[in-house]
């Protein structure tokens, strides 16, 4: 094939064509710890996300990954050391269940923790604001500018 042919790059060329050279025409993305890579999906005028919605969900990808990723790691040791069939579906779900459960938890005591202290930088920031106000009303208006002669 010749270089900028093939379905690779024919889907390149659509995905650009659909995005638009103008970037304030594009949909807006939200940031996330993996980057600004998901667009946002606007919802109608009062509409409900569906319950089922996960992507809106903290930690719902961070923890699927790695409880499916360990657990199939365990398990697939399990069968390659040649254990019966229950035994390693029994691995894998117990890993799955147990990795879930912790990566849940320590996922969302990280993201606690980061919006603590980015509420904490705010209220600092606010109180820093205030006290600069406070002695630019104490120090006065500044004198006046002589006049040139």
């Amino acid at each position: 094939l010749a270089q900028g042919t093939g379905p690779i790059a024919s889907w390149c060329r659509s995905a650009r064509a659909s995005m638009g050279s103008d970037p304030l025409k594009r949909a807006p993305v939200v940031d996330t710890p993996y980057g600004s890579s998901r667009e946002v999906i606007p919802l109608e005028k009062g509409e409900e996300p569906p319950w089922w919605d996960f992507r809106r969900a903290p930690c719902f990808r961070e923890t699927l990954m790695w409880s499916v990723g360990g657990a199939t790691v365990l398990g697939g040791m399990e069968a390659i050391r040649g254990r019966p069939g229950v035994k390693v579906g029994n691995m894998f779900v117990g890993t799955f269940s147990f990795l879930a459960i912790t990566c849940w938890g320590i996922c969302r005591y990280d993201t606690r923790m980061r919006h603590k202290s980015v509420s904490d930088a705010m209220t600092a920031q606010n109180v820093r604001q205030q006290e600069l106000a406070r002695a630019a009303r104490e120090q006065g208006p500044p004198p006046p500018a002589p006049i040139p002669k």
